[in-house]
């Protein structure tokens, strides 16, 4: 037997609430009904429709004319609908997420009217970051009108029998999507018919998934035309059945759900107007209130809170003052922090946040998990600006947001706003070779955090000497020293080792053993978890609940266990609450990595880690995609198999799972050319190009391509090579004149100028593309260039011996 709609609604909270819409929930808005599609595409291509479905039907239509001409007809379908109604009333509601089977744009536009993001999935090239990080997703699992192959996009309005044949996986990933929204929520289907045979399959397919999940959700049905006898069928399968139009879902959920205020109210915090910040942005102040210390995390190797540091759990560092003063400088917008992992940039940069609230800034931490809104930090600075208030906002692992990083350095200097300051932290391997905005190095200044000097050491003795929290960690073998000797100690310990935490510098024996010990004091079923973790951490994954329970192949319940047992060792942090995704996370990244030398060695089982984890990414979240991105490191990820063939092999399972995010698909062409597969990175640009217009890294690779082609094809004559050589320097001077601030290829150009100079002694060309990269020196005033001229400098040099040696042989 139904129930009352009001009854169902009782049930539900809009927060952990997926909607799935069908045709019917459009039709209100002027949407055609499918029996109004069939009967238009029959009309208009002649065909007569008895006894076909509309997938069928649209077949023999594309098949009789062309696609251009059956998306012509659908369209004009759609053309003037509008939304109105109930679902004005949908981004009212933080709905966990929403999925249609819908072409139209109704909901987009609804959103768009209450100035509320959303962000739209309508094929896989939409899967990467999104532009708002907690927004609510609409995953349009049959594409959208807007968007199809005969105009040129990528996207694909599923209509026809070649459509589903073409688009499986696109429609799988959302399913698996549709799976991990489903856990401990609630669902409701609106707008189908109980004849339909889509609305059978929709609800087998939610039964079955929800069967299979450890906390399982409310699947409920809300049905415009009443069908008791039908309705009975789905009851006797657990679902919840009420009658009613979109209209009465809304009137009804209105009646005991208040939507959310869509008004405007200050607490004084300068994030109040920015909604879409909120979720990704630590406020100092609400974490030294909530957040206590704990002098032992410190000690087992986690960073330092705020609440440590102001509990003065730390000691100071000899370059916390510089930072400090080149922020308070008047055009002064960012400072960033360089060193290797452990040696304490992101305590050194907390312990600078903390001066400067005392100062009085507003105090925020990015939460390095979501992608950098620099467009709603702008409208921050500028209220701070308008308040005559300063601010300042700490981003970790800078490089990992360099985009949007220069995006905002660009936008506060366009703007002369000097009210928001920026700290960065980043590892000079990760940072110096990314192309940085000239505004960066204009108004903004690197540091390096090096080993502990001798004043530092002090302030450590001191510290250890005078706190009281600190005398019982501190090991007996350590604490019988006199003072000079603790420090002849600690000098030594601080030449050869990474400072990584007390223990490490306390402990009389090698780090590695301490942490093996560890390891080895665990349970099996916890160790096997510890290096997988490890393992993935180390390799750049962002490790988080679902994942691990998806590697695995145990329940939740399991995976909660274990974690109680492993407190200690790892621990769990919220990424998204709305998404219900929870991260996890090892002490240090020190740590993970002598986890991962010692027990996961053999490269082979690294390779089917790795292999594993891409296969089972959900590419519809975004700290899923940021995996990618990260798993095509330079410096750790692939690039830990040496052979190149290897990294392309997983290069090709990254871009099919995410063929719309180009940073694997840069690496792919890179590596290929690498290994001379030329003819396969050949086909691999023009592809990108096709996708994605043209960019910098992309018109570099073709002049990289051109060089080895030159160097490397066996049987043609030398003018040929110089021919190709040639081509690759037309190719450098345009591009270096549409890209002259970035500095990878100005460098290249330098490279193809010192291979037409070995091959024809024309030092000409050799000496354009130094004035060039000199040129570029000046004006972005990026250090790593000065490195390439001397560089380049000495390659010149080298090749002029080599040339006069040739000449004077006999």
């Amino acid at each position: 037997m139904s129930i009352e709609l009001s009854e169902m609604i009782e049930g539900i909270d809009p927060t952990s609430t997926v909607l799935f819409f069908g045709a019917g929930s459009s039709i209100p808005s002027g949407a055609p009904s499918v029996e109004k599609v069939i009967e238009e595409v029959s009309r208009s291509f002649s065909i007569d429709a008895d006894g076909y479905s509309l997938t069928e039907l649209t077949s023999l239509a594309e098949e009789k004319r062309s696609r251009v001409e059956l998306i012509r007809c659908l369209r004009g379908m759609f053309n003037k609908i509008r939304v109105t109604g109930a679902l004005l009333n949908l981004p009212l509601y933080n709905w966990k997420n929403i999925y249609t089977t819908n072409y139209d744009k109704l909901i987009e536009q609804s959103y768009e009217k209450k100035e509320k993001p959303i962000s739209v999935i309508s094929s896989n090239y939409d899967f990467r970051e999104q532009k708002y990080p907690e927004a609510t997703k609409l995953y349009k699992l049959h594409g959208c009108i807007e968007k199809d192959i005969s105009d040129g996009h990528q996207s694909r309005i599923i209509i026809s029998e070649s459509d589903y044949d073409h688009t499986t996986e696109y429609r799988e990933a959302l399913w698996d999507a549709f799976k991990h929204d489903l856990n401990g929520s609630s669902v409701v289907i609106i707008g189908y018919s109980l004849a339909d045979q889509h609305i059978k399959d929709l609800v087998s397919r939610a039964i079955s998934i929800n069967n299979k999940s450890y906390t399982p959700a409310s699947i409920n049905l809300v049905l415009y035309s009443r069908d008791e006898s039908r309705a009975a069928l789905f009851e006797r399968r657990g679902v919840k059945v009420a009658f009613g139009s979109v209209d009465d879902f809304f009137v009804e959920l209105q009646k005991r759900n208040t939507p959310s205020s869509l008004v405007y109210r200050s607490t004084g915090d300068p994030l109040d107007n920015q909604s879409m910040l909120q979720p990704v942005t630590l406020k100092v102040e609400d974490e030294l209130r909530n957040i206590d210390k704990n002098v032992s995390a410190m000690f087992q190797g986690w960073p330092a809170s705020y609440s440590d540091i102001q509990a003065n759990l730390t000691f100071e560092r000899s370059i916390t003052k510089d930072l400090e003063s080149t922020l308070n400088s008047e055009n002064s917008l960012c400072v960033c922090l360089l060193g290797a992992s452990g040696m304490g940039k992101s305590t050194t940069a907390r312990k600078l946040m903390l001066r400067l609230k005392v100062a009085g800034f507003h105090c925020w931490e990015h939460k390095g998990n979501h992608k950098l809104l620099f467009e709603e930090w702008r409208s921050v600075a500028k209220d701070l600006n308008r308040r005559k208030e300063t601010g300042v906002v700490l981003i970790d692992d800078a490089h990992n947001h360099l985009h949007e990083i220069n995006s905002l350095i660009d936008l506060l200097s366009a703007d002369a706003n000097y009210s928001l300051k920026i700290i960065l932290t980043s590892t000079r391997n990760h940072w110096h070779p990314r192309v940085k905005t000239p505004n960066f190095f204009l108004k903004g200044k690197e540091f390096v955090l090096k080993k502990l000097d001798e004043g530092e050491i002090e302030g450590l003795l001191s510290l250890v000497e005078t706190h009281t929290d600190l005398q019982p960690l501190i090991e007996s073998s350590f604490s019988g020293f006199s003072r000079s000797e603790r420090k002849r100690r600690l000098v030594a310990k601080c030449e050869s080792d990474t400072f990584v935490c007390l223990k490490n510098i306390f402990a009389s024996e090698q780090f590695d053993d301490i942490v093996l010990r560890e390891f080895a004091e665990l349970d099996e079923n916890l160790q096997e978890i510890y290096r997988l973790v490890s393992a993935m951490e180390s390799a750049g994954v962002n490790v988080h609940r679902q994942l691990v329970v998806r590697l695995l192949g145990i329940s939740a319940e399991a995976v909660s266990a274990s974690l109680i047992n492993l407190v200690d060792i790892i621990h769990e942090y919220t990424i998204s609450e709305r998404e219900g995704i929870y991260g996890w996370k090892g002490r240090h990244p020190v740590i993970t990595d002598i986890v991962t030398k010692y027990k996961m060695p053999d490269e082979k089982e690294y390779f089917k880690l790795f292999e594993t984890v891409i296969d089972n990414i959900i590419p519809t979240y975004d700290v899923e995609v940021r995996t990618i991105k990260q798993l095509c490191s330079f410096d750790s990820g692939i690039s830990r198999f040496p052979d190149k063939h290897v990294r392309n092999k997983l290069l090709r399972k990254m871009i099919s799972k995410v063929p719309g995010e180009r940073v694997p698909r840069h690496r792919l062409i890179r590596y290929l050319i690498d290994v001379n597969q030329l003819e396969k990175a050949e086909t691999e640009i023009r592809l990108f190009e096709n996708d994605f217009g043209t960019e910098g890294p992309l018109e570099r690779f073709k002049i990289i391509l051109l060089l080895a082609r030159s160097e490397r094809t066996t049987g043609i004559l030398d003018e040929d090579r110089m021919a190709i050589l040639e081509m690759a320097r037309e190719k450098a001077v345009k591009a270096v004149d549409r890209y002259k601030n970035n500095k990878n290829i100005l460098k290249t150009y330098c490279d193809v100028s010192l291979e037409i100079f070995k091959r024809s002694q024309n030092a000409n060309i050799f000496k354009d593309s130094m004035r060039q990269l000199k040129e570029a020196e000046i004006r972005l005033g990026d250090p790593e260039i000065t490195t390439s001229i001397i560089m380049f400098e000495r390659q010149f040099s080298k090749i002029q011996s080599e040339l006069a040696e040739e000449q004077d042989a006999p």
